[in-house]
């Protein structure tokens, strides 16, 4: 849908590729960025919040996905 400006110009514009979408890739820094927004409403402990950012950062190297699973849950 084209906008229109104050003085009655229209324009559009089109993205194909969101930032932090697959074809643009995504960048730690938003990754963690939005982790820290959004996980300290799990009310898990802060060290346990840097625990699992650690291991997502590293996620290819996690040997047993049900330990890493567990880091996610309040007993832990």
């Amino acid at each position: 849908m084209p906008r229109v400006t104050p003085s009655g110009q229209r324009f559009t514009s089109t993205v194909d590729a969101p930032r932090g979408s697959g074809p643009r890739g995504i960048e730690w820094s938003d990754v963690d960025a939005k982790y820290r927004a959004l996980m300290p409403d799990s009310k898990l402990p802060p060290a346990r919040l840097g625990q699992i950012l650690d291991e997502i950062h590293r996620f290819e190297r996690v040997k047993s996905v049900q330990a890493f699973a567990r880091l996610l849950t309040p007993r832990g």
